[in-house]
């Protein structure tokens, strides 16, 4: 398949990296040091399962496509931060309205209409990665762990021949290189569930400057977690999530089973100084609290806390 992949952070340069490793022609949508990296010496990926450099892949920034269009892609991944996803759906809206398909892969729940806002027409899903990583320099992805797959989909994606394709491919994959995927129709409901995790580590490692040992074997800080998975599954049954009833158990699983010196993508966004997705995650089990009904003092506490990084300053 011809895919686009806007933005080559740490999501979208692993996860366009297997894609062109798996034989896909993979086309970055990027800019600045990025771009020029990454049409040099492509993507080189970093990890305990292996070392890739991937050289098989192109680069283009959005007003050199807008002023020479490529051929229409078949699906196209929004990788960008949330708080980028319309801005960088409106600079990318001729591809992405071209486009057999669309998925949103950014962290939080309400990437897709981010996209959608942003390139009207698009056929836009949502999705989310389980992908541990970070960017060490344009174009150098280190991958923390084992997590390889995405999830994606929505009303109709079942059925969707490109996706089943996409997916299916994917599937297809083995070996440490490989990365899974998973179609689902209700993906507001596997969104939410991983957000009980995104959204506790995130706010967790950047209230308390610590990475995941620090922090998931500390009783009191654990409680803390506890209270925030509470409080997002909450939020989430009030917006028509479903969990299992296993979740605040899979969920305090999944984090201490996180490698030691993990930390969440938001607090090397805090520590560089960069603008931080905090509105995206604690923000919004806040302000959706504050609708339903419910409260949320532990994210209440969290937003109010990080809100003067919020645009980007050094911590």
């Amino acid at each position: 398949m011809r895919i686009l992949v806007i933005g080559a952070g740490a999501i979208g340069g692993y996860v366009g990296g297997l894609l062109a490793r798996a034989g896909h022609d993979v086309t970055f949508g990027v800019r600045g040091k990025a771009l020029a990296a990454i049409a040099r010496d492509g993507i080189e990926l970093l990890g305990p399962r292996g070392n890739w450099r991937i050289p098989q892949v192109k680069a283009i920034d959005a007003a050199s496509f807008a002023n020479a269009p490529l051929a229409p892609f078949d699906l196209a991944l929004s990788c960008v931060k949330l708080y980028d996803a319309e801005t960088a759906a409106h600079q990318w809206r001729a591809a992405l309205a071209s486009a057999g398909a669309v998925v949103s892969l950014q962290n939080g729940i309400d990437g897709a209409e981010r996209v959608a806002r942003g390139a009207p027409g698009a056929r836009v899903f949502g999705g989310l990665a389980y992908i541990a990583g970070r960017l060490e320099a344009p174009g150098v992805v280190r991958y923390l762990s084992d997590m390889s797959s995405i999830t994606f989909g929505g009303p109709g994606a079942a059925r969707h021949p490109l996706l089943m394709a996409f997916a299916e491919s994917l599937n297809a994959t083995a070996g440490a290189d490989a990365l899974q995927a998973c179609l689902v129709e209700d993906i507001r409901s596997a969104q939410w569930a991983k957000f009980t995790v995104l959204a506790t580590n995130a706010a967790l490692t950047c209230l308390t400057r610590q990475p995941a040992g620090g922090v998931y074997r500390d009783p009191d800080l654990l409680a803390l977690a506890q209270a925030s998975v509470a409080e997002v599954m909450a939020v989430g049954a009030a917006e028509g999530a479903v969990f299992s009833a296993t979740q605040p158990h899979d969920t305090l699983a999944i984090l201490q089973g996180f490698p030691p010196e993990l930390y969440a993508s938001m607090h090397h966004d805090l520590v560089a100084g960069r603008p931080l997705e905090l509105d995206g995650i604690s923000g919004l089990v806040s302000r959706l609290g504050r609708r339903h009904g419910i409260a949320t003092p532990f994210h209440s506490m969290a937003y109010a806390c990080l809100k003067p990084y919020l645009n980007g300053s050094k911590a």
